[in-house]
This record gives C-alpha cells, structure tokens and sequence, in this order.
C-alpha cells in the first residue's frame, strides 16, 4: 500500500476552501480546516461517491500533509484503497495517486455536505449530523 508524502500539502478549490472557512471560522464546527477536510474526504468515501471527474485546478494550499496524525493518515490511505477495491478499481501506483484520490473525494465530500447541511442554520444542527453519520 503507497502512502500519503508527508513533505506534501493538502489543497483546495476557492469554494471547498470557502466552505472550509465557513466550517472552522463562522460555525465553529471543526478546530481547523483540515479536520473539516479530511471528514469530508471520509464521508464522500463512505457514500461512494462519485470521483471520475476531473478537478478544477487547485490553489489554496490547507495544510502539510505530516500534520494530520499518523493514524489518520493511515486510515485515509486504507479508505482509498478499500473503495478502488470495492469499486474494481486499480489500486494507486504511487503517493500522488493517493493524494489525487483522496482529494477528488474531499471536494466532493465537501459539495455533498454543503448541500445535506444547507438547511441547517445552527452549529449544534451540524455537530448532532456529525454525531449521526458517525454512529451509524
């Protein structure tokens, strides 16, 4: 199994970073972005997603990848490789295909929870959602 390079940063598009902001600085949701990041990246994983379009390019940097802890990180690298398996799918050949993977479903992640949270109007709404999706 490839894993995640360390030396690397996560990025985002301007609306998954503005998302983000609004996540972590507004709602008070997540502590930092990348939490709110990588939770998207598991959710969409978990729904199965659809990843097979391209990405618009990305320029807003979020964090290094060796800040996320090293058993999350782990996690998110055995959730890619369970759903390509899942979804017959080759298995990445390398880091930055992990990487690519990972991100294509953390911007979808985070359009699919921009729309399932769009009627909720309170940080406890959201944090009760989480609560849910985590325990079921």
């Amino acid at each position: 199994m490839k894993r995640l390079d360390i030396t690397k940063k996560f990025a985002a598009t301007s609306e998954a970073k503005g998302y983000l902001d609004y996540l972590v600085d507004k709602k008070q949701v997540f502590k930092r972005a990348i939490d709110a990041y990588v939770f998207a990246a598991t959710y969409a994983i978990k729904q199965n997603a659809d990843v097979s379009q391209s990405l618009p390019s990305r320029s807003n940097s979020l964090v290094e990848v060796y800040r996320l802890d090293d058993d999350v990180r782990l996690a998110l690298e055995a959730g890619i490789y369970a759903i390509c398996k899942h979804n017959h799918q080759p298995e990445p050949e390398n880091s930055a295909e992990v990487m690519k993977l990972l991100t294509k479903y953390a911007e979808i992640g985070i359009q699919l929870l921009q729309q399932k949270w769009k009627d909720k109007t309170s940080t406890s709404q959201i944090q009760r959602d989480i609560w849910r999706m985590i325990n079921d």
